[in-house]
């Protein structure tokens, strides 16, 4: 059974006129789920406790979410990322139902899980918003498993932005294994080749960046090449998606050009590995704001966790590959 957490409350987080990261988001992916496919459950939103903010946020950046919403009106937490009155509860929500899909998963509840959910979270630091987010969802996720017993969690990030939120987050971890995949040099400016962990996280952090323009062999080359064997390896006891799809080729921001399929591609390559080591995978939502290709490869992802073969997408090697697998190969056996 797939849980999903898809409700319009994550709507009333208020971005303002042309922002990208806009409410009708989430209403798009929404009409998926109005008659809800076979083996699909709709899981109600629920809200975060603050300590479970805190695993991954300073107490004082709580309170100054709480006050940008308490006052009323539109504040700038930082160029891009906006806070009105409805945010910080919102927020808590996102993250809430992040994590209780992430419970429900390690339990056996569910087999795996989609959290249609806003903000999105993984440029967000401890101390700071940034790039859209509030609260770091799925590094406070990461945190709520490891508390709940589980042994090791690998984060999958996909968006066409780096997560310099969660890196931050785990850099020097081990227990927590960071992989992303994303255009670079690109905003945040994070995610280059050589981050590659800390002190006992060494590693851990798996960066592969990608020139502008990469096309789904491309991506289906890092994920098959790269990705499937360190889940192998690596064995976590549960697979968390930063599910970005703002690398499609209609998305306005990035500048990748994948298909709506190749997201089911990649979500194939992970939930088959992460089946062969016995590990559920939760994906949450990040970037994508294009509607119609948000909503079509959201579409992809869900099928492919009913168990639907995944699109057919061949890898094809390009001249970058060779030097991201030698990088990770001193820590993997690739």
């Amino acid at each position: 059974m797939i849980g999903v957490v898809s409700d319009p409350v994550f709507m009333e987080h208020d971005t303002g006129g042309y922002h990208p990261e806009e409410p009708m988001r989430v209403q798009y992916i929404h009409t998926l789920f109005s008659d809800p496919p076979e083996g699909v459950m709709l899981i109600d939103p629920v809200e975060a406790s603050e300590d479970d903010i805190m695993l991954n946020h300073d107490k004082a950046y709580i309170e100054k979410v709480r006050n940008a919403s308490a006052s009323g009106r539109m504040v700038s937490l930082d160029p891009d990322t906006v806070c009105s009155p409805r945010s910080f509860d919102v927020a808590l929500k996102a993250s809430g139902s992040l994590n209780k899909l992430t419970e429900m998963a390690l339990s056996g509840e569910i087999s795996s899980g989609f959290a249609s959910i806003r903000p999105p979270g993984h440029h967000a630091t401890s101390t700071a918003a940034m790039g859209f987010c509030l609260f770091n969802n799925i590094a406070i996720a990461a945190k709520k498993a490891l508390s709940l017993g589980a042994k090791n969690v690998l984060i999958v990030d996909f968006d066409v932005h780096h997560g310099n939120g969660t890196q931050e987050s785990f850099y020097n971890d081990d227990r927590v294994l960071y992989f992303s995949t994303h255009q670079y040099p690109f905003y945040p400016g994070t995610g280059a080749l050589s981050e590659v962990g800390g002190q006992r996280g060494k590693g851990f952090t798996v960066n592969c960046p990608m020139s502008y323009g990469k096309v789904d062999g491309e991506y289906i080359a890092v994920y098959r090449y790269i990705l499937d064997p360190i889940i192998h390896i690596f064995k976590p006891s549960i697979v968390l998606v930063s599910a970005g799809f703002d690398p499609h080729a209609m998305d306005p921001i990035g500048g990748m050009r994948l298909s709506s399929e190749c997201f089911g591609a990649i979500a194939g390559i992970i939930r088959d590995a992460s089946a062969d080591v016995g590990a559920p995978v939760v994906f949450t939502l990040e970037g994508g704001y294009d509607m119609d290709a948000l909503r079509d490869s959201v579409q992809n992802v869900i099928e492919v966790m009913r168990g639907v073969d995944p699109p057919s997408v061949n890898p094809l090697e390009w001249q970058e590959l060779d030097d991201l697998v030698a990088m990770h190969r001193k820590y993997w056996d690739l």
